[in-house]
Formats: structure tokens, C-alpha cells, sequence
């Protein structure tokens, strides 16, 4: 019987690639092996973050073995931890290369990244207004300076560097991305819609649905749909989706009009809360059942519908299943103070952090020991809106503080969360997708954002236009979050004093 590794059908490129794997994980490998193994790994890792990872180990065991074995290995090593954010090997690769050239420019743009993520921008610019000077008018330079100054909420600023960038690069998307954001947060809708198309030019991010329609329909930019067939699909996070819904029945109005028909492709965990807000004629496919004669991106909405005011749209849109809002009142009431003879409790939803992988979590979350004051005033009871955080709650409960966790009952998607938030007299949270769902069912909402939030929520202003129920509390300083929570308490105990 043949060796399956080392018979006739066995791969060469396989074994030889086995063969290295072993050598580089054995105890004395070689700085050439590890070096190999790591470089064969990144060619193959594309996005693959433990790919990555393995190769970052492979490649930080290469350089203990043999510093000088290969004349670009540490900035591989530097590049690569800037990937995965390993900020404190960015730092110690970065130290190191600029130990010997301070003017490395992208080192600089790298040790500058892990700064930032300690909330130091003052540093983080200092470098990258280094590199500048090491490579004067280079545009990843510029774009990373804009993107440093924009998070100091330096926003014109930023907007000018954006447009340094553009004009040394007029096809760079990113840069109208985040150009984009800018002029949406200041209300310069026509521009900013215009400008956030260029999302679509990140091919590698699109989603299955985008590429399906594209191979067998037109981008639709506004024409008329008089005869034809246009299929609009979710795009981005539930909290884009949840806001962008509402501009589904005028889209509908209009394809009626012109004598055209519209189909929304969406599945997933807002399903039926999106096909209660629906007109009869607006069909939601789970798949792609309709052939288009166009298609459309959710988020594309506003532009090609001319909608270039916020006033008038901030009233709720989205409701709750009534069997469940039921169910959920049921609930909540046993575990507040509602019986015969007692007071009832103020009932508020609670989301204090996000999830983990979302680019900017680590600013729009609120840690545990900042966020905890609030959950001290007396006549509240708190429930937790976010499942994953039963380990939280039982230390806040160990404490004595009224903290709930339903979610173990959530098993109808938003639709179960839609039914909770219609039992709660408040909502607290972050910038989510709950925050997004509270607005647009207008329950009374006091949301906490970071000092450079996302373009929904404006510049400066204590309320938003698109949902009428949010009131805005903004951190004066990066990662500053106890105004913010001294505020959200004292809110909630003039809601208390008005029982």
C-alpha cells in the first residue's frame, strides 16, 4: 500500500511545503526555514488573519534566530503587525528601524497607527508631519495625516488634506470615502451622497449580492423605471440598513408612478421587522429570484432620490411585532417593581459596548468601570440589550446593582429586540444597531457617542434630524467618557422626579 504523503498521487509542492512547515516549528530551525515558511504564508494569506498571524510568528522567529537574514525582514515584520494590529510589535519593529533611519517614512506611518490607538494624536501627528517631511506631498502620507486629524475633530482641516490628496490622486476612492463622511456629518448632502458612491470601488469588499446583480443588471442612477424591474440590496452593517429602509416606501411611490416595480434582496436578522415596513408592492427576496433590469444599493438611496434635506424624516418608521411586544411586557414586568403597592421602576435598555471587531469599537465602547455610576441610581432597572454579556451582568449583579439579561430569549432576530425597546421607558447605548432600531421605532433614546462619531449623528448638535426620539450626548475629549455618563444620569434622574 502506498504512504499517502509520499506515493505516486502525492502532490511534490505539498510534501516540500510540509517538510518546511516542520522544519521552521522544529526546536532548531534555522533562521532561513522560519523565514520561508513566513513569506510563503502572507503570499497565500490574503485576508486570512490567522494566516497572518502564523506568519508574523514565523517571521518574528527569523530575525531572533538571524537579525541580518534578510535586509527587509523587519519592515515585513512591521507591515504585517500593523495588519493584525499587534501594536506593541509595531512598536518594537518601528523603534528599531528608526533607531537606524528616523526619516524611514513608513515606519513613521506605522508607529504613528499604534500611537493612535493609545488616544495619543498629538504624538501620532507628530510623526506623521515627520514622514511628510521625509517624503514631501506623498499621498498615503497626506491621507493618513487627514484621517489623524479628522479623529482630533479637527474636521476642515482634515477636509483640506483630503483634497491635497484628491488632487495628486483624482481616482483614489478611500479618499472620497472619507471625504464624503465629512460632508454628510455637515449637512452637505448633495456632495457627500455623490461622494460616498465611491464606495463601490472597493471591489474586495462588496458583497455577494452586489456582484450577483452586477453580472446580470445596470447600476441604476436615477432613471426611470417605467416598464422596468429594479432590485435595491442591504448593504453594510444593520445600523446603515436600519437607516436607510425608511427610503424604501418613497422609492416605491415613485417606481408606482413611473409604472415599475421594485424588489428588496435582503436576509438576515432584520427581515421581519423590514417587511412590516413595506408597501404590498414592494416585494423582500431572500434570494435573487427576480431577473433586474437595474440594481441599487441601499445606501445609494438618498442620492437617487434627491434627498438632500434631513428635516422632515427624523419620525418613527419601524414597529414592533404586536404578539411579541406582549410577550416582552411579560417579562420585563416580572422583573420589575410593578405589583399591587409598589412603584414602578424606570425600565432602561442598556448597550455600553459593541462588537469587537468593528473599526472603530475601541472609541464608541465605554468601559465597564466608567460606565458603572449610572447604574447606581436608585428607582432604575437596567436591561441589557446586546447578548454575549451575561458575564458583565452577573458581576453588576453580584454587586446589587438591578441588571437584566433577556437575550437568551432573543429568537426572532431585531424583531425580539423591536419588542423589548417598545416595553422600555429609555434607552442608553452607544452608537449600534440598537441605537439605530430605538430611533426608528421613537423610543426615547439617550445615545453616547465618542468625540468623532459617524456621519449620522452631525457635528455639535444635541439631536439629530433623522431620528426625532435620540438625544446626543458627545464626549468633549478623545475617551473621555465621564461627562458623557454624568449627563446620561442626570437625565434619567429628571425622569425620575417626573414619575
Amino acid at each position: 500500500m502506498n504512504d499517502p504523503h509520499t506515493g505516486p498521487d502525492s502532490d511534490p509542492a505539498q510534501n516540500s511545503l510540509d517538510a518546511l512547515r516542520s522544519r521552521a516549528a522544529a526546536p532548531d530551525a534555522n533562521a532561513a526555514d522560519c523565514l520561508a515558511y513566513g513569506h510563503w504564508l502572507l503570499q497565500q494569506a490574503s485576508r486570512d488573519k490567522d494566516k497572518q498571524r502564523e506568519a508574523l510568528a514565523a517571521l518574528v522567529r527569523a530575525y531572533r534566530l538571524e537579525p541580518d537574514c534578510d535586509a527587509a525582514l523587519l519592515h515585513t515584520i512591521a507591515q504585517t503587525a500593523f495588519i493584525v494590529r499587534d501594536w506593541g510589535l509595531v512598536d518594537d519593529a518601528t523603534a528599531l528601524l528608526l533607531g537606524q533611519n528616523p526619516q524611514d517614512a513608513n515606519a513613521l506611518i506605522w508607529r504613528a497607527a499604534a500611537v493612535q490607538q493609545r488616544d495619543d494624536f498629538a504624538a501620532a501627528e507628530a510623526l506623521l508631519r515627520e514622514a511628510l517631511r521625509a517624503v514631501p506631498g506623498n499621498a498615503v502620507v497626506l491621507h493618513k495625516l487627514a484621517l489623524c486629524i479628522k479623529e482630533q475633530a479637527r474636521f476642515a482641516e482634515a477636509e483640506c488634506l483630503l483634497r491635497q490628496v484628491l488632487t495628486a490622486e483624482p481616482g483614489n476612492a478611500h479618499a472620497w470615502f472619507d471625504l464624503s463622511e465629512i460632508e454628510i456629518r455637515t449637512g452637505r448632502f448633495a456632495d457627500g451622497w455623490a461622494h460616498y458612491e465611491s464606495r463601490l470601488a472597493f471591489a474586495d469588499d462588496l458583497n455577494n449580492a452586489q456582484q450577483a446583480l452586477a453580472a446580470i443588471s445596470a447600476p441604476w442612477l436615477g432613471e426611470s423605471l417605467a416598464g422596468k424591474t429594479l432590485v435595491v440590496y442591504g448593504e453594510q452593517g444593520n445600523g446603515d440598513c436600519l437607516w436607510a429602509v425608511r427610503f424604501l416606501p418613497l422609492l416605491a411611490e415613485r417606481a408606482r408612478n413611473e409604472g415599475g416595480r421594485v424588489v428588496f434582496g435582503h436576509d438576515g436578522p432584520l427581515r421581519h421587522l423590514f417587511e412590516r415596513v413595506l408597501p404590498p408592492d414592494l416585494p423582500l427576496e431572500t434570494s435573487l429570484e427576480t431577473q433586474p433590469d437595474f440594481h441599487c444599493g441601499l445606501m445609494s438611496l438618498p442620492l437617487r432620490l434627491g434627498i438632500f434635506d434631513s428635516a422632515g424624516w427624523g419620525g418613527p418608521y419601524l414597529s414592533a411585532e404586536p404578539a411579541l411586544v406582549e410577550a416582552w411586557r411579560e417579562r420585563t414586568f416580572a422583573h420589575t417593581a410593578g405589583h399591587a403597592g409598589q412603584a414602578r421602576t424606570l425600565n432602561v435598555g442598556l448597550v455600553w459596548n459593541g462588537n469587537p471587531e468593528h473599526i472603530r469599537d475601541m472609541r464608541r465602547s465605554v468601559p465597564v468601570d466608567q460606565f458603572e455610576p449610572l447604574l447606581h441610581v436608585a428607582g432604575v432597572t437596567w436591561f441589557a440589550l446586546s447578548p454575549g454579556r451575561a458575564e458583565t451582568v452577573a458581576q453588576w449583579r453580584a454587586q446589587g446593582l438591578p441588571v437584566i439579561d433577556l437575550t437568551h430569549h432573543f429568537q426572532s432576530g431585531f424583531d425580539d429586540v423591536a419588542a423589548l425597546l417598545a416595553n422600555l421607558d429609555l434607552v442608553v447605548t452607544i452608537d449600534s444597531g440598537p441605537a439605530h432600531l430605538a430611533g426608528a421605532l421613537g423610543v426615547p433614546t439617550c445615545l453616547m457617542i465618542d468625540r468623532v462619531s459617524a456621519w449620522f449623528w452631525g457635528d455639535e448638535t444635541p439631536r439629530t434630524a433623522w431620528y426625532d426620539s435620540i438625544e446626543l450626548y458627545r464626549q468633549p475629549r478623545v475617551g473621555d467618557w465621564a461627562p458623557v455618563v454624568a449627563q446620561v444620569r442626570k437625565r434619567i434622574e429628571a425622569m425620575l422626579g417626573a414619575k
